[in-house]
């Protein structure tokens, strides 16, 4: 039986077991996952760097508030536990959270592999990028990173658009505590432009018309939020990770987001979606990530974007089935095992398919199948191929 069929019907087989359990079952909870991580009725120390509207930020009662805010209170009752919210500065926030300052930091934190060697992230919960603001005056002359060649670029310190803007040729970066107070210089003309996140610009401009700035030009970079754990803390992200698709599936997440931003999220991130989940192509691991993500999502073309040339996979027609069903594959276990330029990948842990629990090892009995083209890993399930038969020579 060739392997990609093989995959398909183990899916279907798996799908087969969860449509055949009793109505009282099929209704269990999805949040019922994330009470299994221990977290349930403990008191998460949470810091925030509440200075980036309309992420976070301080209203006249001095209560923290914003969409960071909003959406972490979400996860919160969903996985049954409290939060005691801190607010510090931007500076040094990751590497308090790792030496246990915080449990947890939630603060229009783009993820980064550098971030990631002191801290967790959660799977991404916002898709952002670094945009140019000028004053209104200027906006003819400004608009794409060329532009800025001579100028003075404000930034908030230690952010990602201060790694962007230092990297411009020809920019003198001037770094600021505070997003707010870059905006601010911009409007007193004592630089000549800002580099910060599209959706705090766009609110900070929105809420100080007098000082008659406005973006430019296209996001510069694509970027997601995660939120960071203590790297000894595997119960939380486990807990944030789970209840952050129940969230989004609920629609709890898009009620949020058109609250604050007047607009509807991407489609992972609509009612019904999943979430995303990045994808590292140096790591099997999160690769066999993405193909289930793509297998559940019924998405034929990027299951084989990641695939090698020649794999044996399932079509879109055969993958049909599967896109309109509620499905959390944040329970897996990933255990890579790398010989050379082959990789195995065995599969553990659980899934929730229409909130019932399957086995990991009911969709993958056998490891999944890897090889390496070039620096990435291509999932490779193949069909074996009988050997030719040989005719002697006279």
């Amino acid at each position: 039986m060739n392997y990609g069929k093989k995959f398909l019907i183990l899916l279907t087989v798996a799908l087969l077991l969860v449509m055949a359990l009793p109505a009282a079952a099929t209704s269990q909870p999805v949040a019922d996952r994330a009470t299994r991580s221990q977290v349930e009725g403990q008191t998460i120390k949470v810091g925030t760097n509440a200075e980036y509207p309309p992420f976070e930020s301080v209203d006249a009662d001095g209560n923290i508030i914003g969409f960071d805010v909003d959406l972490l209170s979400a996860i919160a009752a969903d996985a049954g536990f409290e939060i005691e919210w801190v607010n510090t500065k931007w500076d040094g926030i990751f590497t308090a959270l790792a030496s246990g300052e915080f449990d947890a930091v939630i603060s229009a934190a783009t993820i980064t592999p550098e971030r990631e060697e002191e801290v967790d992230f959660s799977n991404p919960y916002f898709l952002a990028g670094q945009i140019i603001s000028v004053r209104v005056a200027d906006a003819e002359n400004i608009a794409t990173p060329d532009d800025l060649a001579g100028l003075r670029v404000g930034v908030q310190t230690g952010t990602t658009g201060d790694t962007y803007a230092t990297e411009i040729p020809g920019v003198e970066v001037v770094r600021f505590d505070e997003a707010t107070l870059a905006f601010q210089a911009l409007g007193d003309e004592e630089i000549d432009a800002v580099i910060v996140d599209a959706p705090t610009s766009a609110d900070i401009i929105a809420n100080n018309p007098d000082m008659n700035l406005t973006t430019v030009g296209e996001p510069l970079t694509d970027e997601f939020y995660g939120i960071a754990v203590r790297p000894d803390f595997p119960e939380l992200l486990d807990a944030v990770n789970a209840s952050l698709v129940n969230v989004i599936a609920d629609g709890t997440y898009a009620t949020l987001f058109e609250a604050t931003f007047g607009a509807q999220p991407t489609e992972d991130f609509q009612e019904g979606g999943t979430g995303v989940v990045l994808l590292d192509t140096t790591d099997p691991a999160s690769v066999l990530a993405y193909v289930l993500k793509a297998t559940f999502a019924g998405d034929a073309e990027a299951l084989a974007e990641v695939s090698c040339e020649g794999a044996d996979l399932p079509t879109a027609e055969d993958l049909a089935q599967f896109a309109d069903l509620t499905i959390d594959t944040s329970g897996l276990e990933y255990t890579t095992s790398i010989d050379g330029e082959a990789a195995e990948v065995t599969l553990g842990g659980s899934v929730l398919v229409e909130g019932v629990e399957v086995a990991g090892t009911d969709i993958f009995p056998e490891p999944a199948p890897f090889v390496l083209d070039g620096e990435d890993w291509l999932f490779c399930p193949t069909t074996a191929v009988e050997p030719e038969a040989t005719v002697e020579a006279n």
